[in-house]
């Protein structure tokens, strides 16, 4: 019988394309994950990897393999669920990634209602970002995530990987308090080509503000590049300059921030949560999908949550 393991070893092999990177992601030595794919290969009968120097690609049954091990894992993953419903109780460690100052106020208002709901159950936060939170999902890493998605809400979740949009909030021009643009009326994004911008620029949204703008006719000059939106918003109450931000980020409080419709800008920011496919089932992590699920209806000006 296939080891699962070491299946998963193939998996690692096959998303980062060298037994080196593999290795760095799963806490291997290469020399471990070399001597696990070729055991694994051994009770497959087949090669299941061709190796071309420091890098290797899957035989077409290696990737066969592959597939079969997300499936295999949301099974077992499904099969510990249902061992830990057998308590009445809702108890453990739950460790979740939230965008600090990114996300609605409505995520920390849901996670401590599940606090309240579950005293026995022990929620860890952690810092992630729109970028690297699916990956700490998958991993095992993190056992739940909710991040920000620009765009098309649904572009199907990753393999493995379960998730609900919970809701969605519009972008808006963010100026200083009485700022000339504070006129009342929507402004289009070539209205702004003067103007100083202060972004995240490795930020999926900061890069969107960037892309909006050239598609415009103008690169946006920017005066201070910050790690997050609500260090933005306080930095364009100051007066430092403009930025765009989705209408429940909120800013820090004192911040003198007026927020204004963008003409033809129609983009939404959908808050996505996110679970390993078959985990939603095991009593913490239900507990908190279920506390975000019910926060989330009526939270959001354009839609409530849905699965």
């Amino acid at each position: 019988m296939l080891d699962t393991h070491k299946l998963i070893t193939l998996r690692a092999v096959a998303e980062h394309g060298s037994i080196a990177a593999a290795g760095r992601q799963l806490g291997y030595t290469r020399s471990a994950v070399s001597q696990q794919l070729s055991a694994l290969e051994r009770a497959a009968g087949v090669p299941l990897l061709i190796r071309d120097g420091n890098s290797v690609a899957l035989t077409t049954i290696g990737r066969t393999l592959v597939d079969h091990t997300e499936r295999i894992l949301v099974e077992l993953r499904a099969a510990e669920a249902a061992v830990g419903r057998e308590g009445e109780l809702v108890t453990g460690q739950l460790r979740v990634g939230v965008p600090f100052r990114e996300g609605p106020p409505i995520m920390s208002r849901a996670l401590s209602e599940a606090r309240a709901q579950h005293p026995g159950l022990e929620i860890r936060l952690a810092s992630i970002t729109d970028e690297n939170g699916c990956e700490l999902v998958r991993r095992g890493d993190l056992d739940v995530v909710i991040l920000s998605r620009y765009g098309a809400a649904h572009g199907g979740p990753a393999a493995g990987l379960q998730e609900w949009v919970l809701g969605h909030d519009g972008l808006r021009l963010c100026v200083p308090v009485e700022h000339p643009l504070t006129n009342g009326s929507p402004h289009a994004l070539i209205d702004l080509s003067d103007q100083a911008w202060v972004i995240s620029p490795e930020s999926s949204l900061g890069r969107l503000i960037v892309q909006l703008c050239l598609a415009a006719g103008f690169e946006p000059r920017v005066v201070a590049s910050v790690d997050d939106v609500a260090t933005a918003l306080a930095l364009v109450g100051l007066g430092w300059g403009i930025t765009i931000a989705p209408d429940l980020t909120a800013a820090r409080p004192g911040a003198a921030v007026e927020r204004i419709p963008l003409a033809g800008v129609d983009i939404m920011r959908h808050s996505i949560l996110i679970v390993r496919d078959g985990e939603q089932l095991a009593p913490p992590i239900a507990a908190v999908v279920s506390a975000v699920l019910a926060a989330s209806v009526g939270a959001w000006p354009e839609a409530t949550a849905a699965a």
